[in-house]
Order: structure tokens, then C-alpha cells, then sequence
């Protein structure tokens, strides 16, 4: 892959590629050509490479440049966002390779909630929060930068429920917060905001339909946020919100099954996907269904995932576990977050990741990782933050 990296690059800087490679100097003194640099700092985490940077000037330009960012966030992305609170110590939010190993860690102090209750889609390079207040707050793992959105009178935390999905218009590339202020019954109003706009809530129409606004009914695809819709207590059709035209789609989007099974919402290789739980005594099954055409309104089931619990897992305790989607690598495999639930003398919760082979149905899990909850895939890069919290930041 790296192969491929290199003419792109040298593009972006205009050289040809029989032209010499300029020498780049080293922390010792010593010199190695640009290129020979190059393909060995894109393979280094993110992590080692911010505190690169300041090795010297020619080495922080090389690692700031947009086209490296590019290149490097190809080969190590994406992560995955999780939260991780435990008694006694400062909340924060992890960034985690495929492995479950911590790339980046953000700490919180005091002022957030130390559970998961969001709505944030993945796809995203900000992280939503919610603090004590039960107002969002915008994270940049890249920069540290924590903003507050800006609050609105209609979003009445005492009487109704406000909750926010986050997204990239398509053509532009505007990163939009759409809020959702709803009562037990209906949907109240709907309000839209551009990060580094005017700074003000605008009116949008509300869906004629209950959403579920918990974080696996939401997912973003093309920038198109989709919710799960609820008629009679029970998911049977999905809403869509264009976040570039900023209107309800006036058609729902009818699931491709009846409902019989615990159903979520993903994203996949840019398609939605609608996830089917069908669990058995032994194994964790899944039916995953792709959106293969948003107009047509058009499904295909492409994956039935099945998979065997972990060995140290036993259903006769009461124990119970699940897995959900995250990512599809290059390669075909695909990423997914594992939960067990331990109930035999103490109650727990483990996570890890597990990288699924379809074709040949085998598996490689990460580490446990204990006291985390999934928040969302993290696209962004922890070299380049986002426009509007690097203005922030005074990057």
C-alpha cells in the first residue's frame, strides 16, 4: 500500500518522479532522503508522531503536511472512541487501535456524566459529550479542544429530551449538529447548526414519526443521518435526514425484515446497514443488510455473521453477550466491538474488539478492556484536528 502512497504525494508537492530526493536532517545530525523518511514515519502511530514534531522544524513540516496526514490516516485509521470511567478516578475518553490499545486519552476533570447516554454517529473526526448540565459538549481528540454548543430555549432539559447526531454534509464537507427535542409521544422540534458558521440553531422540519435516538438506532451513510422509527412500540421503518439540503426525506425507509429480532443501525463501507440479532445457545449470530440503493430503497443481505461466544462466556450463569459492527477493512474483514455481560457472583462488563473474516469464518480478538463503553468510529486524524477546533486552539 505504501507503494501506492508515494506518487500521490509527490504530486501534491509538485516533484517528478526522477527527480532527486531531498536529504532531511535528523535529530543526531546525520541526513536520510525525504522519501526514505517518509515511508518510515507513515508507519508510526499517531501517538509517537505528535511528540515527533517537535524534533526539529523540517521534521514537524513533514509531519503537519496535508498529503502525510492523508497517507497515514489510510494506513492506521480508523479507531475507535470509547468512554472509560471507573470509582475514584478522572473520566475520559480512550482512542483505540484495532488491537484495543489506547492511542490517545483525554481526561476529564469534573463536569461530565459517567455514562454513555449520546446520540454521536461514527464517520466523524469530533466526539460528542454530555456534561452534568445536559449539554453537549464537542471533543477533538487531535486538539484536546472540548467546546460547548451553543444551548437554545426550545431545548427544555427538565420537560422534554434533546438529543444531537452529528454528521458530514456530502458535497461540502460541513460538519452539522442536528438536534431533536422530543416528548414521550412525538417529536417537538428540530433545529440544525454548521460548526463554524454563524453559530446559531436553524429551524428544520420534524419527521411525522417516533425516532429512537439511542446511539445504535442512528447511524450516518453519504450524509444522510437515519433513525430508527417506531410505530406501536416497535422498529418498522427508518427516517432520513439530508444534511446537506437540510429536510426530512419525505419517504421512510422500510426495514427488510419484519421485526421478530433485536434490530440496529450501522454504517459500512459507506452504506447503511441495517443489523439483525439472532443469537443462539452457542453462538452470536447476525444478519447484516445493506442499503444498495437510498432511492430505489433497495436491501441486500450481503453477511450472516456467525461467530461462538468466548470460551470464558457460559449462558448457564445467565450471562449474556453481543457484538456490533464497526468498520470493513480492505482486506474484507470486518471490525466488530464485542460485549460480555458477567453476572456469576459479580456483575461485569468486558469489551474487546474482534477483527471477522467472512470467507473463511475465523477471528482474532484484542484484549479485554473492562469499564469501557463504545462510543463511536473515530475517521479523523490525531495529526490534524478539525477546522473548527484548531481556530480554537490557535493551530
Amino acid at each position: 500500500m505504501a507503494a501506492s502512497l508515494r506518487p500521490t504525494a509527490r504530486q501534491a508537492k509538485g516533484n517528478s518522479s526522477s527527480s532527486t530526493a531531498p536529504l532531511v536532517s535528523t535529530a543526531n545530525g546525520s541526513v536520510l532522503p525525504q522519501d526514505l523518511l517518509y515511508e518510515i514515519l507513515v508507519r508510526i502511530p499517531a501517538k509517537t508522531l505528535c511528540r515527533l514534531r517537535a524534533v526539529c522544524r523540517s521534521w514537524r513540516s513533514l509531519l503537519s503536511d496535508s498529503s502525510f496526514v492523508t497517507a497515514h490516516n489510510t494506513l492506521h485509521g480508523p479507531l475507535v472512541a470509547s468512554f472509560k470511567w471507573e470509582p475514584g478516578q478522572p473520566a475520559g475518553i480512550h482512542i483505540l487501535d484495532r488491537s484495543g490499545n489506547t492511542v490517545r486519552h483525554i481526561r476529564f476533570e469534573t463536569g461530565f456524566q459517567s455514562y454513555s447516554w449520546i446520540v454521536a454517529c461514527s464517520n466523524l473526526d469530533v466526539i460528542c459529550r454530555f456534561g452534568a448540565d445536559e449539554r453537549p459538549r464537542l471533543i477533538d481528540p487531535a486538539t484536546g479542544v472540548i467546546s460547548l454548543l451553543p444551548d437554545d430555549p426550545e431545548f427544555n432539559h427538565n420537560k422534554h429530551t434533546t438529543r444531537f447526531g452529528f454528521g458530514w454534509a456530502s458535497s461540502t464537507g460541513e460538519t452539522k449538529v442536528l438536534a431533536i427535542t422530543a416528548s414521550l409521544t412525538t417529536v417537538r422540534c428540530c433545529k440544525v447548526l454548521t460548526l463554524g458558521g454563524a453559530g446559531e440553531w436553524r429551524e428544520t422540519g420534524c419527521p411525522m414519526t417516533k425516532l429512537a435516538t439511542t446511539p445504535r438506532c442512528v447511524a450516518l451513510a453519504k450524509g444522510v443521518l437515519y433513525f430508527l422509527g417506531y410505530t406501536n412500540c416497535y422498529p418498522d421503518h427508518i427516517a432520513a435526514y439530508d444534511l446537506q439540503t437540510e429536510q426530512w426525506r419525505p419517504d421512510l425507509v422500510h426495514l427488510p425484515l419484519p421485526v421478530r429480532c433485536h434490530v440496529s443501525l450501522a454504517e459500512l463501507s459507506d452504506n447503511l446497514v441495517a443489523v439483525y440479532n439472532r443469537n443462539v445457545d452457542s453462538h452470536i449470530s447476525k444478519d447484516l443488510w445493506f442499503l444498495t440503493d437510498a432511492e430505489k430503497l433497495l436491501w441486500s443481505k450481503r453477511y450472516t455473521i456467525t461467530m461462538p461466544y468466548p470460551k470464558t462466556f457460559d449462558r448457564m450463569m445467565g450471562r449474556w453477550a453481543d457484538c456490533f459492527p464497526l468498520w470493513k477493512l480492505d482486506d474484507g474483514k470486518i471490525v466488530f466491538w464485542v460485549s460480555l455481560y458477567l453476572n456469576g457472583g459479580d456483575v461485569r462488563v468486558v469489551h474487546f474488539l474482534r477483527v471477522y473474516d467472512p470467507p473463511t469464518n475465523t477471528y482474532t480478538d484484542g484484549a479485554d478492556m473492562p469499564g469501557y463503553t463504545f462510543f463511536g468510529v473515530y475517521k479523523g486524524s490525531l495529526l490534524a484536528g478539525h477546522p473548527w477546533t484548531r481556530n480554537q486552539a490557535g493551530i
